[in-house]
């Protein structure tokens, strides 16, 4: 089972109201694909997977997100999204079905709650009175909500871990194998993973759904073993192939541009003029769907992105920045005048007990950036000039 007691610190109302807030911000940033046929049949797909799922009384929600990257993803509440693009690469419903099984599987098993406690954010929830679902339209409860929101929308594209994304892989075989679907629609899926990551040219398509996760040869071994433990459980072999792919056939395709490349330990984005080195024992990840290129330090928990936001109207960097507060609900922050190489900007320090988030945020002209970094709290001083080092690496021409 994937239900967790010790993270049910808030109510179910309150958890919905925090997803929702995250899918405005996503909607509003990203763009949704508005096909009715696409969402009709996309939501009987996942509804299947949903009732199939640890939690299945939530009120679950699909979204097609207008992109051709490649990316999957959900947050707290029952609120599911994936991309045209990864819709693109799957081969029938069976492994759509397995994809939305992962995905749910993050929120049947409150993987999204377990990071708002470790950001500290359900003691404040907590405090206020929004752990039972009290004045969610109002007041200091509604301003906490929002701020939980912030921190997740922030922390959801950092990925949630090995740990958690192995548990999505192995309930989400499960609930595809209970919903009636093959299960070794997995094996398909991860083998065609396997070879997209192997090919340089369609691998900078890829998106945090690929490189946040486990090695695909780990997920592939160990997709064989719980494969294995659905054959009791299993009611049919569901595949609907020639529907899936006719779906397929009416999604718009194209190339993302200005994605940028990775050369080693460098960044460079020559449309947008942009350039960002990673110290030693560093990597770059890079064309994903939420910014324009993410790093990853020598731990895992150690990471951050380059965001390049589109601004409605051009505006100084002091207004970026209460923007973004509201954006991403951040209320307090250590906040300080700045010039780096990129020119003029703020720098933000703010964070809890158990992880700390730096932020460099600039404008030019209509355009926002915002270079963030988070640590553990308790590594904050062995990285911190890492990530300085990383802000200072900037270049914007």
């Amino acid at each position: 089972m994937t239900r967790r007691r010790e993270f049910r610190l808030i109510s179910e109302k309150t958890e919905i109201e925090i997803g929702r807030k995250v899918k405005e911000q996503i909607i509003k940033q990203y763009g949704a694909y508005n096909d009715l046929d696409w969402q009709v049949y996309l939501d009987q797909v996942g509804q299947r997977l949903a009732k199939a799922s640890d939690r299945p009384q939530l009120n679950y929600d699909f979204t097609i997100i207008d992109t051709d990257l490649l990316n999957a993803f959900a947050v707290p509440g029952g609120f599911v999204f994936v991309t045209r693009g990864i819709l693109t690469q799957l081969a029938d419903e069976a492994e759509l079905a397995v994809v939305l099984g992962h995905e749910i599987t993050h929120i049947a098993a409150w993987h999204g709650i377990e990071q708002l406690q470790r950001a500290g954010m359900l003691s404040t929830l907590r405090a206020i009175g929004a752990i039972g679902g009290i004045a969610l339209g109002a007041g200091e409860a509604a301003i906490a909500i929002a701020q939980a929101a912030g921190v997740y929308e922030q922390m959801y594209l950092l990925g949630y871990g090995r740990k958690h994304e192995l548990e999505a892989d192995q309930f989400g075989i499960h609930y595809a194998s209970r919903a009636g679907y093959d299960p070794e629609a997995s094996l398909t899926f991860f083998q065609r993973l396997d070879k997209i990551e192997k090919e340089e040219a369609v691998a900078e398509h890829i998106s945090p759904y690929w490189r946040d996760h486990p090695l695909t040869s780990d997920r592939l071994r160990l997709a064989r073993r719980w494969i294995a433990q659905t054959e009791k459980e299993r009611t049919s072999v569901t595949y609907n192939r020639d529907k899936y792919l006719s779906m397929v056939e009416r999604l718009p395709r194209g190339t993302p541009a200005e994605k940028g490349t990775v050369e080693g330990s460098t960044y460079k984005n020559v449309p947008f003029g942009l350039t960002l080195d990673v110290p030693d024992g560093w990597r770059l990840d890079m064309a994903t769907m939420e910014s324009l290129v993410k790093f990853v330090g020598p731990i895992p928990e150690v990471r951050g992105s380059l965001q390049r936001i589109r601004l409605p109207q051009a505006m100084g960097v002091q207004e970026f920045a209460k923007q973004m507060a509201r954006q991403w609900g951040i209320a307090e922050a250590l906040t300080r005048d700045v010039d780096y190489p990129a020119g003029h900007g703020l720098l933000w320090q703010y964070g809890s007990d158990y992880m700390r988030f730096r932020t460099l945020l600039l404008v030019r002209g209509s355009t926002g950036y915002a270079l963030a970094c988070q640590i553990p709290s308790d590594k904050f001083f062995q990285y911190i000039i890492d990530c300085e080092r990383i802000m200072r690496s900037l270049q914007i021409q």
